[in-house]
């Protein structure tokens, strides 16, 4: 099939050795897709050197060893990449030619990289948009003038390796997605990223070593939407800088050292923020929500007082994990009014009193945990509370009913809504009785 321009077989279940001499007959080939397949052994990019038509080339995840050395002079590349994708592939070195010959995308995640990073990419000027070398085992620094080896990046993965030190002051400010977790990185979150990346939809920093303020009131991130700081030691306040992320979906800092004196602003959707202030134990919102990230975790902090009201006005949230902080007060019965909410965790504070009725109308909530807490009372037996688990509740003594095998007794402090119904089977009851008494009268 010399005149084939687009083959993908991506995603079956082919095996066997990798069809090396059938790909070097394509010569019109443009696209080449056989990623997640069962292509075993060992290959060279040699095999691709003569498709002077090759613009797309992905063998990604199969089970092959790929050798990326094509700069002898019987294996001198023809084509000019704009996408490589060898992820999964065993490679062992990134070679110059790759960023002289692929115009685009350079996806190579899941492999064999070792070494300073620096040496790969020093002197180097690429026109990359995607660079993805994630889940390998690269170290060392990152060079503070990175922007001017990649001046044309969108999406830069270095996530899962072994880099260190301080992160680059210098980042381009088209980066779109930008994910660093999962390293070694330490210092303070420079001012560079938090204030002139006005494109940045995702932010990933989160499994390092930050230290210093989240993040302070001058920055700025319009059209961020995921951001994952989560397990540093980044401290102070809650960011201000947050009211400014009207688009913010997913908010991730657990595991941090946020205080309890703290002042900070969420997004809301409208231009008026969102502010909370926690003072010595006491956390008083104000404002009024209109939207809301679908995802807030704010778990393993120092974050003390109350769960406000306002709290239940947020819109489209689907998670909201507050455990493992010093939260207290009774859980607000009217958190029963998220309805999209999926998974609710208020594990780990210091909450007490029973728990509301009303969340057994949360239709959709399939995650629910408040152990180890101050609780008592019957818990909740009515639509999707049948099927929690014991975990659910777990150290709080004073909880009695199903799942847990203590049994409520008359001692025992009834939820409100299970007090009327008592009181109301009560009323029925002696009605029926001065019924039946009027009736054996007039019977006699």
């Amino acid at each position: 099939m010399i005149s084939l321009r687009l083959l993908d077989l991506s995603e079956n279940q082919f095996n066997g050795s990798f069809p090396s001499l059938l790909i070097s007959n394509l010569t019109n080939i443009e696209s080449l897709v056989l990623s997640s397949n069962e292509f075993q052994g060992m290959i060279s990019l040699c095999v691709f050197a003569n498709l002077s038509r090759l613009s797309e080339l992905d063998i990604s995840f199969n089970h092959l060893e790929v050798e990326t050395e094509m700069m002898s002079p019987s294996c001198s590349p023809s084509f000019r990449l704009s996408t490589l994708s060898l992820g999964g592939c065993n490679v062992k070195k990134i070679y110059p030619w790759m960023f002289h010959n692929i115009t685009s995308e350079l996806w190579l995640s899941n492999n064999n990289l070792t070494g300073p990073f620096i040496s790969n990419f020093q002197n180097i000027t690429s026109k990359l948009t995607i660079l993805d070398i994630s889940d390998n085992f690269l170290r060392g620094t990152l060079p503070e003038d990175i922007n001017l080896n990649f001046s044309e990046l969108r999406h830069l993965d270095l996530s899962g390796n072994s880099f260190n030190g301080n992160l680059p002051m210098f980042f381009t400010d088209q980066l779109q997605m930008l994910d660093l977790s999962n390293n070694q990185f330490q210092g303070e979150i420079p001012y560079s990223i938090k204030s002139n990346m006005s494109c940045l939809l995702y932010l990933g920093l989160s499994q390092n070593n930050l230290t210093g303020d989240l993040f302070p009131k001058n920055s700025s991130l319009p059209n961020l939407r995921w951001l994952h700081l989560n397990n540093n030691r980044l401290s102070g306040t809650f960011p201000y800088a947050l009211s400014k992320s009207m688009k913010l979906r997913i908010l991730d800092i657990q595991n941090n050292e946020l205080s309890e004196n703290a002042v900070g602003y969420l997004p809301d959707g409208s231009r008026n923020g969102f502010v909370f202030t926690f003072k010595g134990r006491r956390l008083i919102f104000k404002g009024v929500l209109l939207s809301f990230p679908m995802g807030v975790d704010v778990s393993c902090n120092r974050l003390a007082g109350k769960i406000p009201i306002q709290m239940t006005r947020l819109k489209g949230i689907r998670i909201l994990n507050v455990s493992n902080n010093l939260l207290t007060g009774q859980i607000p019965s009217s958190l029963g009014n998220l309805e999209n909410l999926e998974s609710l965790d208020l594990s780990h504070n210091n909450f007490f009193g029973v728990l509301p009725h009303e969340l057994v109308g949360l239709p959709v909530l399939e995650i629910f945990n408040v152990s180890f807490n101050n609780l008592s009372g019957m818990i909740p037996i009515a639509n999707q509370f049948g099927t929690f688990l014991n975990d659910s509740y777990l150290g709080n003594p004073d909880l009695c009913g199903q799942p847990l095998s203590i049994k409520c007794n008359g001692s025992t402090e009834t939820p409100p809504i299970y007090a009327r119904a008592e009181k109301s089977v009560s009323i029925m009851y002696f009605a029926v009785l001065i019924g039946l008494f009027f009736i054996v009268i007039c019977l006699e």
